[in-house]
């Protein structure tokens, strides 16, 4: 049994007088503040009847979503995150195919909501007074349902337990103080919450930082633009980003000719390599403040580091290691699964730690990730292409099925598939191949790609969308 949100509130308590989160177009919050914040919020759904049980939360990045998050861990509650760019109709499925007892959201998301939705935002904080039994709650107890795919009624999630979710706040603090992360943390450290808070950011650096005591500013939503003004502005030292981001902001840093290190000392990113051009620019620009993550949700984030000095050596034209992501961290074992009819050396990535969620993992401990891998002489870890089809943009994971099953929904689609094809800024691009029945109009792909639309979040929508004869007509590569 472990007290549930215990180590962050410890944290703000520690913090109470300094500004923890900064909102450029918004009040900042002290540690004091933002725990009453939380605590008030925490109460109000303790007082609906949401201790325990499942909690919806949908909301673009602010003070408001740090909030949601910490007050629904705070009454041993599981929070089923939705990315605040999806549709009503997507948010919908996922809440329904989670089943949850209730639905918190920002103003933003209100008026698509399901019906009985909760408010919680700046303008109308949800909040009730009194004390707060923070209370205890089991280790394997699920704190995190991290939707993948709801298609047909049924949900793919990865339940991150509250043993999981402190391992990996605990494992990422250690990352940044040890340099692994890069080198020269101290207190000073402020972090910049730009990619959306339910994904890899949160585990990486929002909420390790608020553990820690530490100041973030928070971005609604990621622009290059607003992210080159809030470094300089507020004096951001670190952040993590999808390899895109990384390369949008050292373009428009190059175009501005304005240099970002200092203050910036670290920029933590993961989904997939960056190409040795963009990368050796990036470098330039930004300066030796790149480390790439390796992780999954499900066997833990991160498992392996590509550090500061491998990325400049990369941009020094040593380029051997540019496909490569990196060493494994010490706080985790790692082998190789051998899979028949692969070469030698690939095998599929298994690992071992305390991130490792049960439900995934042999009664070994071992977690497969469904990754085929490989790894060098001096311990680097290869990526080589996943076992089950997802696709990998980058940035997220896409299930085919799920789009597969969006874009059936038009009736004059006779048949689909949906796989990812080499991209040279993405990694994989989304791309469908759609048999039109005969009746088809000649606008078909206007109107698959206006169902996608509709109906699943923009990074799922394929980027490529072909009209094939016949499924023998889709090509082979």
């Amino acid at each position: 049994m472990i007290i549930a949100g215990g180590a962050s509130r410890e944290a703000m308590h520690r913090a109470r007088d300094r500004v923890l989160v900064v909102q450029p177009d918004g009040p900042s919050r002290t540690g004091g503040e933002l725990e009453a914040a939380v605590t008030g919020l925490a109460r109000a759904l303790d007082k609906r009847g949401l201790r325990g049980r499942r909690v919806g939360l949908w909301f673009w990045n602010s003070a408001a979503a740090i909030e949601a998050h910490l007050a629904v861990e705070w009454i041993g509650a599981t929070r089923v995150p939705v990315d605040p760019g999806a549709p009503p109709a997507e948010a919908a499925a996922v809440f329904e195919a989670a089943d949850v007892d209730g639905v918190v959201v920002d103003g933003a998301h209100l008026s698509g909501a399901p019906p009985g939705a909760l408010l919680h935002d700046e303008d109308q904080p949800l909040a009730a007074a009194g004390s707060l039994d923070m209370g205890s709650v089991s280790a394997r107890a699920t704190a995190l349902l991290y939707p993948r795919v709801a298609a047909e009624g049924d949900l793919v999630a990865v339940p991150i337990s509250y043993g999981n979710w402190a391992a990996a706040m605990d494992i990422n603090a250690s990352l940044y103080r040890s340099g692994a992360y890069g080198p020269g943390f101290d207190s000073d450290e402020r972090f910049l919450t730009a990619q959306q808070l339910m994904h890899g950011t949160g585990m990486t650096g929002t909420f390790p930082f608020l553990q820690m005591g530490l100041p973030q500013v928070v971005l609604r939503r990621f622009d290059a633009a607003a992210v080159l003004e809030a470094i300089l502005r507020f004096g951001v030292s670190a952040t993590f980003f999808v390899p895109g981001m990384v390369t949008r902001l050292a373009r428009l840093a190059a175009d501005l000719d304005r240099r970002v290190a200092p203050p910036l000392r670290r920029i933590v990113y993961g989904g997939g390599p960056i190409a040795v051009e963009d990368l050796t620019q990036a470098v330039e620009v930004l300066g030796p403040v790149l480390v790439q993550t390796f992780g999954r949700f499900e066997g833990g984030w991160p498992l392996a580091v590509l550090g500061v000095d491998d990325h400049v050596a990369i941009a020094r034209g040593r380029s051997g290691r540019a496909r490569s992501c990196g060493r494994p961290i010490p706080q985790t074992e790692l082998r190789l699964r051998p899979i028949p009819g692969q070469p030698n050396g690939r095998g599929e990535l298994c690992v071992r730690n305390a991130m490792v969620v049960s439900e995934f993992a042999d009664p070994d401990g071992w977690c497969g990730l469904g990754d085929l891998a490989s790894l060098d002489g001096d311990g680097y870890l290869y990526f080589a292409g996943r076992l089950d089809g997802m696709i990998n943009t980058g940035a997220y994971h896409v299930y085919p099925r799920e789009v597969e099953q969006t874009i059936s929904a038009v009736p004059t689609v006779r048949h689909v598939v949906v796989r990812g094809e080499p991209d040279p800024t993405w990694g994989q691009a989304v791309t469908a191949y759609v048999v039109p029945s005969p009746d088809a109009p000649e606008d078909l792909i206007g109107i698959v790609r206006a169902e996608c639309e509709r109906r699943i979040a923009r990074y799922k929508i394929p980027k490529r969308i072909h009209l094939v004869p016949s499924l023998d007509a889709v090509p082979t590569y």
